[in-house]
């Protein structure tokens, strides 16, 4: 299915499914790694095909930054979860099921290699 503003998410899925990414060494407010990693993991929802809509978030509301991917479908969220080793927990409330990872730079690196390479803009050849 297709991806969605968050904010239209949450209103129109108030009981989601969320798997919240927090991304070690991405304190810094605009850090890349946190951009990149909401790519990768973005890059990494799309090849699994969710079947139902969803939506991605960078969200600072817990202290420290997280990717929050919500989904209309539990099993879109448990691919997702099993893939990244995501673990069940209680911390999110509102949210009909909710799973946590850690994740560094080598495991988004690891996540990164395993996917196809993302398509680039055409640039003209610079005179070559």
């Amino acid at each position: 299915m297709s991806k969605v503003p968050w904010h239209v998410f949450r209103s129109e899925h108030p009981r989601a499914h969320l798997v919240a990414a927090s991304i070690e060494a991405a304190e810094l407010v605009g850090s890349p790694d946190l951009k990149t990693a909401k790519t990768i993991l973005e890059r990494l929802v799309k090849a699994l095909a969710p079947v139902g809509e969803y939506a991605t978030s960078i969200v600072r509301e817990t202290g420290e930054p997280e990717v929050h991917l919500a989904f209309a479908n539990e099993l879109d969220a448990r691919k997702l979860a099993d893939l990244v080793r995501a673990a069940m927990t209680d911390r999110y409330h509102g949210w009909a099921s909710q799973r946590a990872v850690g994740l560094d730079a080598a495991a988004v690196d690891a996540l990164a290699s395993g996917l196809p390479l993302a398509r680039r803009r055409s640039t003209q050849a610079s005179g070559h």
